[in-house]
């Protein structure tokens, strides 16, 4: 069974794929000669994404995808599931990580003068938790704008 999802996965981002470089080439192709053909062979449904900001002539935005990373879903129960906030214009959401762990500190024999080690060196199980800074990923991305056939 776990070999066969891994098949289905590999198959769909395939298919994800090919339909994307499909979808751009039909885009460049109808820009490429200032003309739209009757039929530019695309699919109803499909979405492709398009640098510039403007869909090719019959075909209109999608305003779903606007500020979201779009994965390939392999279950058609899946299929348009939003999770979390779109992103703004240019924003690169910082996030942060809790934590939790202990330290375990063992016995040491101290050989010294003027009192003992009342301090918090003492041997123990020591938690600790916290949060990490809010940073940035870094990562690169580039604003595109998404169409779909009518």
């Amino acid at each position: 069974m776990r070999e066969r999802r891994s098949v289905e996965r590999r198959w769909a981002a395939a298919t994800g794929i090919a339909a994307l470089v499909l979808g751009i080439g039909f885009v460049a192709a109808g820009r490429a000669s200032g003309e739209t053909p009757p039929d530019d062979g695309a699919p109803s449904g499909m979405v492709a994404f398009v640098a510039g900001g403007v869909c090719p002539p019959g075909w209109v935005t999608v305003y779903d995808v606007e500020g979201r990373v779009v994965v390939g879903a392999i279950y058609p129960e899946d299929v348009g599931l939003e999770v979390g906030t779109p992103l703004g214009d240019r924003e690169e959401r910082k996030h942060e990580h809790a934590y939790s762990g202990e330290v375990t500190l063992v016995a040491k024999n101290v050989a010294g003068s003027n009192g003992g080690n009342h301090s918090g060196a003492a041997a123990a199980t020591y938690p600790l938790a916290g949060t990490t800074t809010k940073v940035g990923s870094g990562l690169p991305f580039y604003q595109i704008a998404g169409c779909v056939k009518p």
